[in-house]
């Protein structure tokens, strides 16, 4: 085994658990804290030069805190995105406040958008999320823009009537 390898298989038999349950506090569940964990002992197997660090301990739980910073800024962005998407579709979004409830958002949101053809799950990203307007989508996709226009309606009275029962 190399040196570097050495370095952060010592970490990982060390600290191993417990910066798992660090990640685990931070991001609810211990699948994410798992994904977490392993980005930091992957940026830890980039650095150059391992020998410059003094304590190796507080620098992976650095490492560790930033990456769960980077996740939950991520998940409340997705959060608040869902939450437009719920608004713009005509669905009251205020009951999913909590992480939890936003897990269970995210999760239904995509599995109603699973639903729908992928030409119409196509409108509805273009035109919702990236403010394509029907005649950019109509080009973009090969076809007319009052194809578009159905697409859309279609999309979005799938969307209300899926999503209605989880919010």
């Amino acid at each position: 085994m190399s040196k570097p390898d050495a370095f952060v298989s010592g970490i990982f038999a060390q600290w191993g658990d417990d910066l798992l349950r660090f990640l685990t506090r931070r991001v609810r569940t211990e699948a994410d804290a798992r994904d977490l964990a392993q980005e930091a002992y992957v940026r830890l197997l980039r650095l150059n030069r391992k020998d410059v660090i003094c304590d190796p301990r507080s620098y992976v739980y650095r490492v560790a805190a930033n990456l769960a910073h980077e996740f939950q800024l991520k998940r409340r962005a997705e959060v608040d995105g869902l939450k437009r998407w719920a608004d713009e579709v005509g669905v009251d979004s205020e009951a999913g406040d909590s992480d939890a409830d936003s897990s269970v958002v995210s999760e239904r949101v995509t599995q109603v958008l699973k639903g729908l053809s992928p030409k119409c799950r196509a409108v509805l990203v273009m035109h919702r999320r990236d403010g394509m307007t029907y005649d950019e989508i109509a080009e973009r996709l090969g076809i007319s823009s009052s194809m578009v226009k159905k697409y859309l309606a279609s999309g979005l009275r799938h969307c209300r009537r899926h999503l209605d029962d989880c919010l």
